[in-house]
């Protein structure tokens, strides 16, 4: 079968290989791959990955093979899957299902072969019906959403009426700001210079208040912004050290500041200042967890959350360069790779 495999460390490292197709272990689901989503993991975060192995972890796709150990999944299911591969099972984490913090966890497109494919393996526990009437494409995006639950409903705990301030109108910021939406809450998203796109998709999804601000005078136009809302949670989506640290000053005392973004180099903060003078809650959020999926899955079902607006290019898994090239560009939102029709 056809399969994006990362073979290397070096940026390059990757290319359409012909290779096995995997077989399911007992315990296992084969799932032909109809969609997967290009994220910024796969374009950047080599550090997480473990080569060689084919990418990709946002995806969706039709059950073809189950294990002998598998009863409630049925050859012919449309599924998605959480990325989850393989856990310990006896820590601390894993016995409350918080498998995204089990320090052996494997994980799909990183750790173990992934869905840039015609077919992948994955353990069942991690398996998700897809609601009837959504297509693959959108689908796709149930890792990402998840994660977005995961951030909001799990770690922020966001209340109805509350004022939340999203820095980065990426796909994961879109999302975090539907999900804070659908809450309830009052939403405010923040871009800067070649996020036109991704602002207006935002507009189009019915968020309250959106900004773009210039870069050199980010402190400024953040304070006006927040001179009529003040800031109960802010959710850092960009991994942007400038938009952390005004993120931190923008949001009131006693508040919750959620790095939703990953943040790639070191950065200096005033504890004494956030923690002590201001009593701010500083939560990290990490990937997601089966009960995110469970979140996501029911918002997208009683339609609160739309995925499909999301995606601004389908390709074929041959055209992989210029979907990996069109990721990496503001003009696109969300890029998904098919295998249909593959050359």
């Amino acid at each position: 079968m056809k399969a994006l495999v990362k073979y290397g460390m070096g940026e390059n490292d990757i290319e359409l290989r012909d290779i096995p197709e995997p077989i399911p272990k007992p315990n296992e689901v084969k799932v032909k791959v109809e969609a997967t989503g290009i994220c910024g993991t796969d374009l950047y975060g080599y550090s997480a990955i473990k080569p060689p192995v084919v990418l990709g972890h946002e995806t969706a796709g039709i059950v073809v093979e189950v294990g002998e150990e598998v009863k409630d999944i049925r050859i012919g299911d449309r599924v998605t899957t959480e990325t989850t591969a393989y856990i310990c099972g006896k820590c601390r984490y894993c016995q409350n299902k918080e498998y995204n913090l089990c320090e052996y966890r494997k994980g799909l497109g990183s750790s173990v072969n992934g869905a840039f494919a015609e077919y992948f393996v994955i353990r069942k526990e991690s398996i998700h019906q897809i609601p009837s009437h959504l297509d693959f494409i959108s689908a796709s995006l149930f890792e990402p959403l998840s994660c977005a639950t995961h951030s909001v409903m799990e770690q922020a705990n966001l209340l109805k009426g509350e004022v939340a301030l999203i820095l980065g109108p990426g796909p994961f910021g879109l999302l975090i700001a539907q999900v804070a939406q659908a809450l309830g809450a009052r939403v405010i998203i923040v871009g800067i210079e070649g996020d036109e796109k991704r602002l207006s998709l935002a507009k189009n999804l019915g968020i309250d208040l959106i900004f773009k601000i210039e870069k050199k005078d980010l402190e400024e136009d953040l304070s006006n912004i927040i001179i009529d809302n003040d800031i109960d949670v802010v959710f850092e989506c960009s991994g942007s050290i400038t938009a952390i640290k005004y993120g931190l000053k923008m949001i009131r005392k006693g508040g919750r500041f959620i790095q939703a973004g990953i943040v790639r180099v070191p950065i200096e903060l005033d504890f004494n200042e956030l923690l002590f003078n201001k009593e701010l809650l500083l939560i990290g959020s990490r990937t997601q967890k089966p009960s995110s999926w469970d979140k996501a899955i029911q918002l997208v079902d009683k339609g609160k959350v739309n995925l499909g607006k999301l995606v601004s290019d389908v390709l074929p898994l041959s055209d992989w360069k210029e979907g990996f090239k069109k990721a990496k560009e503001k003009n696109s939102i969300k890029v998904v790779l098919q295998t249909e029709n593959i050359k």
